[in-house]
């Protein structure tokens, strides 16, 4: 990954974009833009620069439309939420698929993560020594992606509560241990079966853990 952004003219970004997305034309990518899913930068001329962010985002919507049938109103909504905080910006967290691996589509820099969320770089760096974000080397060029700006947004609001960082490695070696359960389940399974297994064991552990933080809560009422 490069760590400096690139510039393309329109022309450059669409032959990009059809090496997945054979259908896009010049004509979507205006079209995306006035719906808001894309912000080019423009040349003291007036020329519009498309950065590889407006490229991944780009890629990021196209599959949002592509594999999930999502329409624009949706993803515009995913992309971008009102936080009522002023300049902090909100991604919506989308329905969760433990059988699908995170989105690489989005990437963002550390300092990208701290204005839109809001957090201090101390509960930043917390998170990292915890493994609740993996570490990425900046320096050449790893970038963090969607699932690492919800993770960041969520613990920004665990911080409200006084719930910091050190409280959260309780639920970060649950979810360790659990993946190695099901990874064990899935021993033969391939395809279709062991997508539909993910899927099926992650609903049964979200509602068992449910149930029994209610119990925990309200055992003794």
């Amino acid at each position: 990954m490069q760590s400096i952004s690139s510039y393309y003219s329109i022309g450059k970004l669409v032959k990009l974009l059809q090496i997945d997305y054979p259908d896009i034309s010049i004509s979507k990518v205006r079209f995306l833009e006035t719906k808001g899913l894309i912000e080019p930068e423009r040349s003291s001329s007036g020329y519009r620069k498309y950065s590889d962010k407006d490229l991944n985002q780009i890629r990021w919507v196209l599959n949002l439309q592509r594999d999930h049938f999502l329409p624009l109103k949706v993803i515009k909504e995913r992309l971008i939420g009102d936080s009522g905080s002023g300049d902090v910006e909100v991604f919506q967290l989308p329905q969760l698929d433990p059988s699908v691996p995170p989105d690489e589509t989005l990437e963002f820099s550390k300092s990208e993560i701290l204005k839109r969320t809001g957090l201090s770089e101390e509960i930043f760096n917390d998170l990292e020594s915890y493994g609740i974000l993996p570490r990425r080397n900046q320096v050449v060029g790893e970038m963090y992606n969607a699932d690492d700006l919800f993770v960041v947004q969520i613990v920004a609001k665990y911080s409200v509560y006084g719930i910091e960082p050190r409280h959260l490695r309780q639920i970060k070696r649950g979810a360790d241990a659990e993946a190695l359960l099901i990874d064990q389940r899935l021993t033969g399974l391939q395809g279709k079966k062991a997508t539909k297994a993910v899927r099926e064991l992650s609903r049964l552990s979200s509602e068992l853990k449910t149930l029994l933080l209610r119990r925990a809560l309200h055992g003794n009422e």
